[in-house]
């Protein structure tokens, strides 16, 4: 948990610097478990200075609804936003050219989801049990697609990816079958 003046802390803004000792250092990552289960955290903001959120820093922060993630971010870690379970949209930056494993895993309140086209990978189950999300477009430069990527995405409908919107899982995980490795990625 994260307390301010004996309160539990609930919208929490990141600076771009801190002061220690005399001396300013510049913020420019969001370290391992740096938030780990801060259940009152309902929004964050990340300032322009931070260019990777790292492994789990934000995992089942289930109470956080918002988070804005700057441009300047280009590397989000496994496990990122595991189980932030109020979560509802998130837009990943441009820079980023990987979705790891699980980063979105249970993020059962997302219906909006904004991959970039600087993606090439998505890690195993990167959205699995995201079960609000009801469409989603996936770059046509993809690369690696994981195992069950988007599995128990149960209100998912529409898979778009190269101009095609697929509404059936067989024919997308055919589709993606060669940079899948012939594992399902929907189901």
């Amino acid at each position: 948990h994260l307390y301010k003046d004996g309160q539990e802390v609930t919208n929490l803004v990141i600076p771009e610097t801190f002061e220690r000792d005399g001396t300013n250092y510049k913020i420019t990552g969001i370290a391992p478990s740096a938030l780990y289960e801060c259940g009152f955290l309902v929004s964050i903001t990340v300032p322009e200075s931070v260019t990777s959120i790292g492994d789990s820093a934000f995992y089942d922060c289930d109470s956080l609804t918002s988070i804005n993630i700057p441009e300047s971010v280009t590397s989000i870690g496994d496990h990122a936003f595991s189980e932030c379970s109020d979560l509802t949209s998130i837009t990943i930056p441009e820079g980023v050219t990987s979705i790891e494993d699980h980063t979105f895993y249970s993020c059962c309140s997302l219906t909006s989801l904004t991959i970039p086209e600087s993606v090439t990978s998505i890690g195993e189950w990167a959205f699995e049990g995201c079960y609000s999300l009801t469409s989603v477009t996936i770059p046509d430069d993809l690369t690696s697609i994981g195992e069950l990527a988007f599995g128990a995405c149960d209100s998912l409908a529409t898979i778009t990816w190269k101009g095609v919107s697929y509404t059936n899982e067989d024919e997308f995980n055919d589709a993606v079958s060669a940079i899948s490795g012939g594992d399902m990625v929907w189901n």
